[in-house]
């Protein structure tokens, strides 16, 4: 499986998250990605760098990301590691919908917030698109991974 693969490959990450609503979170980031392989259908992506707002405020962030195969290969789950490997945050399964594009199955829901994604093989990277929508939330999120 190509995405597979080329997930196994990430090093380096940039995204740019803008919001509808006046939340502060408007702002670029960058980092790097350490991608350890926990076995055939395993990986974890820990990702950290800054982020910096467009109003200048700078902060440092560390994430945890674990991407498991079903057992057909067919679709790739994300899960948040905020509270250890032990305790998942489910997020979403990934199914594609042709060669290059891959799109969450439901959304992943947060009190009353709504997180769907849509992956995109590019040549020489992999695009994660987020999209949060709730009563106080319209945000969207590119992640670049290489």
């Amino acid at each position: 499986m190509d995405a597979w693969q080329r997930l196994s490959e990430i090093s380096r990450l940039r995204f740019i998250a803008r919001s509808a609503n006046d939340s502060g979170w408007n702002g670029t980031g960058n980092g790097s990605v350490v991608v350890a392989k926990l076995d055939a259908g395993t990986i974890t992506f820990s990702e950290s760098g800054n982020w910096k707002s467009d109003t200048g405020q700078e902060l440092n962030f560390n994430n945890v990301f674990r991407w498991s195969l079903d057992d057909s290969g067919g679709a790739i789950r994300l899960e948040h590691l905020r509270y250890g490997p032990k305790n998942p945050v489910y997020l979403f399964d990934l199914v594609p919908e042709n060669e290059n594009r891959w799109q969450s199955t439901a959304p992943h829901v947060c009190r009353d917030d709504f997180y769907s994604a849509t992956m995109i093989l590019m040549p020489n990277q992999i695009e994660l698109q987020w999209a949060i929508k709730g009563p106080h939330k319209n945000e969207n999120i590119h992640y670049w991974y290489s």
